[in-house]
């Protein structure tokens, strides 16, 4: 196999180029998020325009973690077996996502708009196993920074997808997000057209060979060996915390802080902004010292993280103060969460990158794509649960801000745990 400088290097052709590669497949998945995220801005007005309560909105983040989550136990293996056709994949994948959620902006009732928002995530979700597995055979030596571009894409489009559209729906569109989906349909044809032009000039990775043909039982199969038990369980808890975020959140900053739709977003994409910046480095970083020194600092910063944002958000003292040089008043209370948030985004997305890489370093040969569908099978399954665990709570103590005390305390033993857990695979 030809080596990573090599393959960073290209044949000449624009398209074989690696950095072309690279950016591709990067830039496209952050495209796919941000079409993808934008239902986060969308959720309280769904919730004001049907009068939805926790309830509904606990139903409506598990209708969708599962719709996206779940196919993961057979995208793995779709991927292993067209492996020939991952370029094609990838295209694909990006359209149906982007024409299911232009889809939900037409449906009438809530219903229907939650049920092709859903098929949006499980289109999505066929991105992840070509992408990662085109990533990790073209580039076996440099796999923590290629992958961790391809995050940081992910991250860009969950990070600004909202503020973008949070600030759309807020100057130009009146909060009319069914206008939005529509008009966002037009530019997702000429992307699906350049990823296709764009993969189809570069050569073709070819997976390492396997001693047998890729079984649909292989993902599940793959749980023998503890390194995939310990990487799960980290890739469970830390999307645990992350999506029960994102599912009640957005209500929480609506309702209990008045924000609007663009304060709304800005903080959603907090969430993933700066890990946009620190992920390559943190993908280079693990190439260098191995995954388990980053992945520890993570769980930890995100443990404690949501412990003082929630601290800060049952606080009954307000102070105000005015930025110096303007007249822009601004309250502390509002400026610790957001830098607190902003905090938790260096490590809450682009962690998982390097949980990704651990596994595509211990993949057995031929099973790339079911090694990345176990993975963001318990990441979706982490995220299901987080929802429907996170809506209980939020129904007892009557409150959204309860939301971050239990994703701090989910996600920080994940630190401690993650210190001994295996990073090789051995026998069960």
């Amino acid at each position: 196999m030809a080596s990573d400088a090599s393959a960073l290097r290209g044949s000449g052709s624009f398209r074989a180029a690696g950095p072309t590669y690279i950016a591709t497949i990067a830039v496209g998945h952050g495209l796919k998020h941000w079409y993808i995220a934008a239902f986060a801005v969308f959720l309280p007005l769904i919730v004001e325009e049907y009068e939805l309560t926790a309830t509904g909105v606990t139903a409506i983040a598990i209708i969708k973690q599962f719709g996206g989550g779940f196919p993961n136990f057979f995208v793995g293996y779709v991927s292993d077996r067209l492996s020939g056709h991952w370029h094609l994949i990838l295209p694909v994948s990006f359209f149906f996502a982007a024409l299911f959620m232009m889809l939900s902006g037409l449906a009438p009732w809530v219903w229907p708009v939650i049920a092709l928002a859903s098929l949006g995530g499980l289109a999505a979700s066929f991105w992840h196993p070509p992408a990662i597995s085109m990533l990790s055979t073209r580039f076996p030596d440099r796999r923590g920074m290629a992958i961790a571009f391809h995050g940081s894409g992910s991250g860009a489009g969950e990070a600004l997808g909202p503020l973008a559209v949070g600030f759309i729906l807020t100057a130009w569109l009146a909060d009319d997000w069914r206008l939005y989906t529509l008009l966002s349909f037009m530019p997702a044809v000429a992307i699906t057209i350049a990823i296709y032009w764009l993969l189809t000039g570069a050569p073709r990775p070819k997976p390492e060979p396997s001693a047998h043909h890729p079984r649909l039982t292989d993902t599940v199969r793959l749980l023998r060996y503890p390194v995939y038990v310990s990487l799960a369980y980290a890739n469970f808890s830390r999307s645990f915390s992350h999506f029960g975020l994102i599912s009640f959140m957005p209500v929480y900053l609506a309702q209990d802080l008045d924000m609007d739709s663009f304060g709304v977003g800005l903080h959603v994409g907090l969430l993933t902004l700066l890990g946009v910046v620190v992920g390559p480095f943190f993908g280079y970083f693990s190439d260098r010292v191995g995954r388990r020194l980053p992945i520890v600092t993570a769980m930890f910063v995100i443990g404690v993280g949501l412990f003082v944002v929630a601290a800060i958000g049952e606080t009954n003292v307000v102070l105000d103060f005015t930025v110096p040089l303007t007249s822009i008043a601004v309250q502390a209370e509002f400026l610790v969460i957001t830098l607190a948030l902003a905090f938790i985004g260096l490590f809450l997305w682009s962690s998982q990158d390097v949980i990704n890489a651990s596994a595509m370093d211990a993949s057995p040969p031929g099973l790339q794509g079911a090694t990345v569908g176990i993975m963001f099978l318990s990441s979706l399954s982490g995220a299901t649960v987080g929802a429907l665990v996170m809506g209980a709570v939020v129904r007892l103590t009557g409150t959204y801000d309860s939301i971050f005390w239990l994703g701090g305390a989910v996600a920080a033993p994940g630190a401690l745990i993650y210190l001994f857990a295996p990073l090789r695979r051995t026998s069960a």
